[in-house]
């Protein structure tokens, strides 16, 4: 079988560090090869034929500096429709900026606070099929502030557990591939859903944030059924005046109420398909 070439683009500054590193992740895979260009200059030659992924190690030198990967490499990926991977290597709102700016706000690999999860994350995708969702099957979307991330994951454990949980689609922002346009995934999965769990916490009441100012305001617009589950003890009065629609949530400790909206919600979707 033909191994996919994955083509690493780089800033010459960076790829002392990270060029070997990347590079042996995407060997490890033993589908794939990576391939680069072997002496950085100022033009470059573009892409080599049958490119299949372009992995951008993204930092402000990158975007702002000249150099062969974005003047060349680069825009080649974009003018080809080649799927570009970018891999956030200096951990400043600058970077996450001129990635977003660039690129249309795709997901990224965050290799800023863990270079071997970063890489285990590329590896993951670059070997994993397609994910295929059953659009017949009840799907829930959860919703939380990237702080709360470990809220959301011990949620999503529960309702792993849960014993019909192969009934449902569960839809988070983790299962976003990197280099796929995450505001469009959000918003199709936000239409898509048919219950939306607000994860809450003191940090959802910030000013601004995007739960609040997009995944909320989408749900409720759209008639959404929602539950919230509490993982951090937050101002009831400030949540009411904050999420007017919202109805009191439920412990994140409260499974059996959790599964309990999950087993009407798969009852009345047989219902509808009957």
């Amino acid at each position: 079988m033909e191994k996919k070439r994955i083509f690493i683009s780089a800033h010459p500054a960076d790829r002392y560090e990270w060029l070997d590193t990347v590079a042996e992740a995407i060997e490890s895979t033993e589908v794939c090869t990576a391939i680069y260009n072997p002496v950085p200059s100022d033009k470059g030659d573009g892409l080599p034929e049958n490119t299949e992924a372009v992995v951008v190690l993204a930092s402000v030198k990158y975007f702002t500096w000249a150099n062969s990967g974005y003047v060349s490499e680069f825009f080649a990926a974009v003018r080809g429709g080649v799927r570009v991977i970018p891999i956030l290597i200096e951990g400043n709102q600058n970077t996450v900026d001129l990635v977003n700016m660039r690129l249309g706000k795709i997901q990224y690999i965050d290799a800023t606070e863990n270079r071997e999860l970063a890489m285990s994350a590329l590896v993951a995708h670059l070997v994993a099929e397609e994910r295929v969702v059953d659009r017949s099957l009840p799907s829930v979307f959860i919703s939380y502030r990237k702080r709360d991330r470990g809220y959301m994951h011990e949620i999503v454990e529960s309702i792993k557990s849960y014993k019909d949980f192969d009934k449902i689609n569960l839809w988070y922002d983790e299962v976003i591939v990197p280099g796929e346009n995450y505001s469009k995934s959000i918003l199709r999965e936000l239409d898509e859903c048919d219950l939306f769990i607000l994860v809450v916490t003191p940090r959802i009441l910030e000013p601004s944030n995007y739960v609040k100012k997009v995944e909320y305001k989408r749900a409720t617009d759209a008639g959404k059924r929602i539950i919230a589950i509490e993982a951090e003890k937050t101002d009831k009065a400030a949540l009411r005046e904050a999420f007017s629609e919202l109805t009191s949530p439920v412990g994140i400790k409260q499974s059996g109420a959790i599964f309990s909206v999950l087993t009407e919600l798969i009852r009345n979707n047989k219902k509808k398909n009957n």
